[in-house]
């Protein structure tokens, strides 16, 4: 299977802010709705009927080992995991709902020094043992259960490069190492995703930065004044296309559903500042994302649309907000697709 080394999927513009200001000003409605709109009480049942089943419904996802490094995982330029922790990530990294379509699909990895360490001070840039596996597998969704990994099947192994001793990390001494490999997925569907959509890299920076902002200040208002539906109405073709990769069953989508309501319906749930962030391209420059530029590895790399509410037993709960956004062809205002 062929690999390739440095295919760039994600560009990078960092604009540091002090603060967005939420007030109560009009907002510019820079995210359209779509139809049919989605609300609160046909959320289950709109989507249940666009999905379309297979007596085949593959699942895929990897297992991944990683030694003195930091990771983040992209599946087709879209963000799927990170690791900032010293330990190993030991469940499977669900890719579903980046796997548009059948065909190659490209995994990328970025590592960086692990900065830290058990004994305290960490390193600057990685180092010869430094080392990532990724093991990509498959299962049928009808297995579940105890039965839910028997009958997995293993696609692909990737183990980082090594110099031509074999041992040493082909990327020692360097700040930040970046390499993509492919494998091929058959799946029963077919989403559009952003394949089509607007190539942001070409657009003007800074005018692209503040329609970016503006769609974050919409969507942290509605967050702000818990208006659900308000928001639901967004994200019809992301919720589609996220229940077809995912074969959702009426459960799946109650529990989705669920996992909306429950933070919001927290009495001291409360959105945080629009602030310290940067605009990121993923997807080959078709998506656009704010993230959050502290160096806090809670924060690190999360969007910068956020709340915090406390759970049932007082904990303090961080909810991030999912916030991919792109221009979908012949249009000029952004949608919500991951």
């Amino acid at each position: 299977m062929p690999i390739f080394k440095n295919a760039i999927l994600a560009f990078s513009l960092i604009f540091l802010v002090s603060s967005c200001s939420e007030s109560n000003k009009k907002i510019s409605a820079e995210i359209e709705e779509v139809n049919p709109k989605l609300t609160s009480s046909n959320f289950v049942k709109t989507l249940l009927s666009s999905v379309k089943h297979s007596s085949n419904e593959p699942f895929f996802y990897l297992f991944v080992s990683h030694e003195a490094c930091y990771f983040e995982l992209l599946v087709n330029g879209l963000p799927v995991y990170h690791n900032y922790n010293l330990g190993q990530t030991v469940t499977p990294i669900d890719i579903y709902s980046a796997i548009n379509k059948s065909g190659k699909q490209t995994i990328t990895y970025k590592l960086y020094p692990q900065t830290e360490s058990q004994q305290g001070e960490g390193v600057k840039t990685l180092v010869d043992f430094t080392n990532i596996k990724i093991e990509v597998f498959k299962r049928n969704k009808a297995d579940t259960g105890k039965n839910a990994f028997v009958s997995e099947k293993p696609v692909l192994t990737h183990t980082s490069l090594t110099e031509a001793d074999g041992k040493t990390f082909i990327g020692k001494g360097k700040d930040y190492y970046e390499y993509s490999f492919t494998f091929d997925a058959t799946v029963p569907y077919e989403n559009t995703g952003w394949e089509n959509s607007t190539d942001l890299s070409k657009m003007d920076q800074k005018e692209l930065l503040t329609k970016t902002e503006n769609a974050y200040k919409q969507v942290w208002q509605m967050q702000n004044d818990e208006k659900v539906d308000d928001f639901f109405a967004l994200l019809f073709n992301r919720e589609k296309e996220n229940a077809q990769c995912e074969y959702s069953t009426k459960n799946d989508l109650e529990e989705s559903l669920e996992n909306y309501k429950i933070p919001l319906s927290a009495k001291n749930y409360k959105m945080q500042k629009l602030e310290n962030y940067k605009m990121v391209l993923y997807g080959g420059g078709r998506l656009v994302r704010l993230e959050q530029t502290s160096v806090d590895k809670r924060l690190r790399s999360e969007s910068a649309l956020w709340a915090k509410y406390k759970d049932e037993d007082g904990n303090v709960i961080a909810n991030f907000i999912s916030l991919y956004l792109h221009i979908p062809k012949g249009k000029t205002n952004f949608e919500i697709i991951r």
